[in-house]
């Protein structure tokens, strides 16, 4: 569903766009905050300390994320307006390549040098090897979490900011759903609650993708 930005009442175009962009950055956040709160409620104080101890490092991580799609959007949004179709397609492939390297880099980086950040930061020594077991999965699947943000920001580039947001809502709540049922029927405890993460992610990456080369 494409935005234009070219004809008719610019401000009410710029809403339209903009406005499931700004939901979107919001809801990246509420997997961190639902699995707090799943977490919380059936595995206990300690469990959701380990888990909240794990917040700044996830934010950082989705925030990285968002910025990289958004980066790439930019080049790519600049070579669609142009309509030379031949640099743009070169910008696309470019883009994905240069995000995979960068993706790859990030997350063994960020899964070797994991503890020593937890540390760092003074996350409790009796929480610690929880908080690693949560955040050290989501960092080793953050693949995961670029691709969904170099998608969308490609699509963002071409006008369209609905879909990938909607793709976005549906893993939310699917994430609720997986939490719950990774915690409480396969008694996972907060591992549970990574693995339903990135499982959700995965979902609306794989709608963005089919999306993008379906469209």
């Amino acid at each position: 569903m494409k935005t234009n930005l070219l004809t008719g009442n610019i401000t009410k175009s710029l809403l339209i766009f903009a406005v499931p962009i700004l939901l979107s950055n919001i809801f990246q956040q509420l997997y961190n905050t639902a699995d707090m709160v799943i977490v919380g409620h059936f595995l206990g104080e300690t469990s959701l300390a380990a888990v909240g101890a794990c917040s700044v490092l996830f934010e950082l991580l989705i925030g990285f994320a968002i910025g990289v799609g958004r980066g790439f959007g930019i080049v790519v949004a600049r070579n669609y307006g142009a309509g030379n179709q031949d640099i743009f397609k070169r910008t696309v492939a470019g883009s994905v390549v240069t995000g995979i390297m960068v993706t790859l880099f990030i997350s063994v980086t960020a899964t070797v040098s994991m503890m020593p950040l937890l540390k760092l930061i003074n996350v409790p020594e009796y929480i610690i090897d929880t908080a690693y077991s949560y955040i050290s999965l989501l960092t080793a699947f953050s693949i995961v979490t670029f691709t969904y943000n170099l998608c969308a920001g490609l699509l963002h580039a071409i006008g369209d900011s609905t879909m990938p947001f909607l793709f976005l809502v549906i893993s939310s709540i699917l994430n609720i759903i997986f939490d719950v049922i990774f915690i409480t029927s396969f008694n996972m405890g907060v591992r549970g609650a990574a693995v339903a993460t990135v499982a959700a992610q995965s979902i609306s990456t794989t709608l963005c993708l089919v999306y993008i080369f379906r469209k």
